[in-house]
């Protein structure tokens, strides 16, 4: 189901709740250039703060043309806080609790989908 795109930013409210504090690991992240897409398997955090991560969601990206990650904070896992779009630049920046870098390049026909586990 297509969630959003830059048609239908007015989406975002409803994309922020199925993913607002869900976690991913950064060594899962997949981006396929020749797809164009990038994916985060997002979950729930058990027990701690190295807990394991369930995986319930796929956020994906379709329209990807790079994807940049760093995790400053090395811990491994994280939590997305917010996301930002700009389609002036063609880069979507997800925002983390913990210190992150997590941009994805975009081609204008970009579509944020979300897919339950």
């Amino acid at each position: 189901m297509v969630i959003l795109d830059k048609n239908n930013l007015d989406s975002m409210p409803y994309l922020m709740d199925e993913i607002h504090d869900r976690y991913f690991h950064f060594d899962d992240i997949v981006f396929d250039r020749d797809s164009t897409e990038c994916k985060l398997f997002l979950g729930e955090k058990k027990k701690g703060l190295f807990g394991k991560v369930i995986v319930t969601k796929i956020l994906k990206i379709t329209g990807a043309t790079h994807c940049h990650c760093s995790d400053i904070a090395r811990i491994g896992q994280n939590s997305i806080n917010e996301v930002h779009i700009d389609l002036d630049k063609g880069t979507i920046n997800i925002e983390c609790n913990a210190p992150a870098e997590l941009e994805i390049s975009v081609l204008p026909d970009f579509e944020i989908t979300i897919e339950q586990i």
